[in-house]
């Protein structure tokens, strides 16, 4: 039996309550950036670092992470969902 250990399709893997989150959340690292006045602290260099892949995974709707851990998004349940056998 093989068992399929790596899951890496680029079907979408996020939901939309974490994407708006990060979507939130690189905005806020770049804006940062923006309002903080540059001294020579190194710090706010990586502020970009941080949030451009957070925006882009966000945009994508994909996770890597997510995906190595084989998260997936749970089907909205309903009531005729179930298959009745007879």
């Amino acid at each position: 039996m093989i068992k399929k250990i790596w899951h890496f399709d680029l079907e979408p893997n996020m939901g939309r309550i974490d994407r708006y989150a990060r979507y939130t959340l690189s905005i806020a690292l770049i804006g940062a950036l923006l309002l903080i006045p540059l001294t020579p602290v190194g710090w706010l260099i990586v502020l970009p670092l941080i949030a451009i892949p957070i925006f882009i995974s966000a945009y994508a709707g994909w996770d890597p992470i997510y995906a190595l851990v084989q998260k997936r998004r749970t089907p909205k349940f309903t009531f005729f969902n179930k298959k009745h056998s007879a």
